[in-house]
């Protein structure tokens, strides 16, 4: 295996768990995304957040990596109901920073206390994290988002950064992110009307090159959401099947060679679904 991975995996109707590593901290990369949307969502029954009300994106909002509003033109105004969706369906850093901010850290890991993920620690917006690892200051106004992109794609990575510290980075484990899901997969967080949204929104991923990529595509459908950067990949969710239900989280750090490290969580994900499957 080209790296360090943890498994969690739960069948939801008979209990059977399997586990490897799952205790231990991983990178949550933008997996960390679901628990930002649950927190999104509690602010929502909170009254808080107005999900049709619209937020202006401007250039100075507009952060590297995955999603498409960094490409618009700034003054283009988006619900927040779809900052939600873009976030996660295809992953949005602009999208997601901005419901960071709306949502507070400090709220967020409260709620994540709440629900019992005490080794969750989401510290670093997305602007924070991948300014962090190519060695830029997140809070220098004149560092653009197109700045840290070029510094991303040319692999200007300061592997000494905080964002590659498990101390200081966004981490998790694989079993509280399984845990997480079990608990919106049974409509324990939040409302039941929240939950169902956040499975909508989960199930409309379009990145599935991890979890889904070798599942039967017929009589299948997977939640999921996936993350990765250098030398860190995973993807989490639930899957379904005619048969079977059960949550996952495949996390990997340390990874030496990122596509075998794919391959490989591909196969895994194709394995646990044979497994529980045939139970």
């Amino acid at each position: 295996m080209p790296g360090v991975v943890g498994v969690s995996a739960k069948n939801l109707a008979t209990g059977t768990e399997l586990l490897y590593n799952a205790d231990d901290l991983f990178f949550t990369a933008s997996t960390f995304k679901i628990p930002l949307l649950v927190g999104f969502y509690s602010q929502v029954e909170l009254g808080n957040i107005e999900l049709n009300d619209r937020i202006e994106i401007t250039e100075d909002s507009k952060v590297a990596g995955t999603g498409v509003l960094k490409e618009m033109d700034p003054g283009i105004k988006i619900t927040f109901h779809d900052l939600a969706k873009l976030m996660i369906i295809v992953s949005d850093n602009t999208a997601t920073d901005i419901i960071y901010n709306r949502v507070g850290k400090d709220y967020l890991h409260k709620i994540l206390f709440s629900l019992g993920m005490i080794k969750t620690k989401i510290p670093m917006t997305t602007r924070e994290l991948l300014c962090n690892i190519v060695g830029l200051d997140p809070n220098d106004r004149f560092v653009t988002w197109t700045t840290v992109q070029t510094k991303l794609r040319n692999k200007e990575f300061v592997i000494e950064a905080e964002g590659f510290q498990e101390a200081t980075s966004d981490v998790s484990s694989p079993r509280e992110m399984t845990n997480l899901l079990e608990m919106i997969e049974r409509r324990e967080v939040i409302s039941t009307k929240a939950c169902n949204e956040i499975l909508g929104i989960l199930k409309r991923q379009q990145l599935r090159e991890l979890l889904p990529k070798k599942l039967p595509f017929s009589g299948t459908s997977v939640a999921h959401k996936t993350g990765g950067y250098h030398g860190i990949q995973c993807d989490v969710g639930v899957v379904y099947s005619n048969n079977s239900s059960y949550t996952v989280a495949i996390m990997a750090k340390q990874i030496t060679d990122m596509d075998k490290m794919q391959s490989a969580i591909a196969d895994l994900s194709q394995t646990i679904y044979h497994y529980f499957t045939s139970e």
